[in-house]
């Protein structure tokens, strides 16, 4: 399906479309109303970092230390203790639900998020969290101060017990040099910056709940519905205009009214052959039609198969050993010259404007019977020089031929094939069951009937169901 049908499907049931997306956005409405309200409280907490690396900025550290606390703010541990110092009767899993830690782009700023059926639970709970994060990062801070003083202070233990030994002289000055550095240091680790952070504004929930806003997600479900339920219809559209693969003969009948006269298969070239064998019989036999001795091939849609089945009830017709033409009526992508292997020029035009028939008709190889006349040059207007009096006269002047097929252009694009079939005793529809389109094919029976073409049957191509044919042949 291109792009233009595409907007047209959906342009054509807007409507459906709208009304469809209106329910959808009301259901979401009323159920959203039908929440709960949510409160939402934030807490903001600031980090000052300690010392600095040389070549590192004050803003970037802080923005390091931010983003490491914060981590630590969602863990069980710290939201636990966020739980206890906030008095709610809630359990650590649904407080973990409700709480979000987050860092604050590059600046030193944590954001601690709470939710809750009202305001005080929710600012309550930010609240809690947030002094659970400052003490647990003053205790971390702590922890890492007594670990590194009482490995400096074992050190001067160790020391110190070696100067009580040790006689005047160079070792123990030596050793007195390190006991002093690690007084030093000891002092030095004392009185070092330490990263900190501080509750910077409390905990606050505003007095309207951010949950649930039922007309926002109503807005934004009828936005979402219009796209989806606008392209399930195209899908749709899409889907129900193919024919019925497994019983595609009564449905093509109960579309076009017309007879099923073939079926040619996917198989192998028995049946094929087999079928347009059966095309030819029902085309002589066949009620009300008058022995037909001109019939134009007409389909829907390109790639129908239209001039694989001229081509091929011709050859058919021919091995009955009586004269059959093949005509390639269409002007616009010629095929039949390829397909029977003979030359494109002089044809059919050459004929309209003025050529003998007879001169111009080709000599299939390998058929004595069968004769081609080929579309010839490039036409300017094919519809104009198909819709005279010249083509009328070019198949008056095969009256001697028993059987005349015309190939045509797709139907639903040119008004060629009308013109054609119109000048011809009878017309036979193409239909390819994977490619052609239920409203394509009724819209060109519609408009044969319309311009008066005896539309005598209908040949399914590429049918999905076996002839009983070729139950014999295997």
């Amino acid at each position: 399906m291109d792009l233009m049908t595409h907007f047209r499907v959906i342009l054509a049931n807007w409507w459906r479309i709208l009304l469809a997306s209106l329910l959808v956005a009301a259901a979401v409405f009323l159920f959203e109303a039908r929440k709960p309200d949510v409160y939402r409280a934030r807490t903001v907490l600031n980090v000052q970092s300690g010392t600095v690396d040389p070549g590192e900025r004050q803003s970037e550290n802080d923005a390091f230390w931010a983003t490491t606390y914060a981590r630590y703010g969602g863990t069980q541990y710290v939201v636990s203790r966020g739980v206890k110092a906030s008095g709610l009767d809630i359990s650590t899993g649904t407080a973990m639900d409700r709480v979000s830690v987050d860092a604050s782009g590059k600046t030193g700023f944590i954001t601690v998020s709470a939710t809750g059926p009202d305001r005080k639970s929710a600012e309550a709970l930010a609240r809690g969290v947030g002094l659970a994060l400052v003490r647990f990062v003053g205790d971390q801070q702590s922890n890492a101060l007594q670990r590194d003083l009482q490995a400096l202070n074992e050190q001067m233990m160790l020391l110190q017990s070696q100067l009580a030994t040790l006689p005047d002289g160079p070792a123990r000055d030596a050793v007195q040099r390190n006991f002093d550095a690690l007084v030093g240091a000891a002092a030095d680790r004392r009185i070092q910056p330490t990263q900190q952070v501080f509750v910077l504004a409390g905990a606050r929930a505003p007095s309207s709940p951010v949950a649930p806003q039922p007309m926002r997600s109503a807005l934004l479900a009828f936005a979402v519905a219009v796209v989806v339920i606008g392209e399930l219809t195209v899908l749709a559209h899409a889907v129900g205009d193919r024919f019925n693969r497994s019983d595609d003969t009564a449905d093509v009948t109960r579309l076009t009214g017309l007879p099923v006269l073939a079926r040619v298969p996917k198989g192998d070239d028995a049946e094929v052959v087999e079928s347009f064998r059966s095309l030819r019989t029902n085309l002589v036999l066949l009620d009300g039609a008058g022995h037909p001795r001109t019939v134009a091939m007409v389909s829907a849609n390109p790639g129908a198969g239209k001039t694989f089945t001229a081509v091929h009830l011709a050859r058919a017709a021919s091995d009955l050993e009586e004269k059959v033409v093949l005509v390639d009526g269409d002007l616009r992508r010629p095929a039949v010259h390829e397909r029977t292997g003979v030359d494109r020029e002089p044809g059919l035009r050459e004929v309209l404007q003025g050529a003998d028939v007879a001169a111009s008709l080709r000599r299939v190889e390998g058929s004595s019977f069968l004769r081609v006349l080929t579309s010839g040059g490039a036409v300017t207007d094919p519809s104009a020089v198909l819709g005279t009096r010249a083509f009328r006269h070019v198949l008056d002047a095969l009256r001697a031929v028993r059987l005349v097929v015309v190939d045509t252009p797709p139907a639903a694009l040119f008004s060629d094939a009308t013109a054609i079939a119109s000048q011809c005793d009878a017309a036979v529809l193409v239909i390819d069951v994977q490619t052609s389109r239920r409203r394509e094919v009724r819209s060109t029976v519609e408009s044969l009937d319309r311009a008066g073409v005896n539309l005598v049957g209908v040949v399914i191509n590429r049918s999905t169901r076996v002839p009983r044919a070729a139950y014999y042949y295997r």
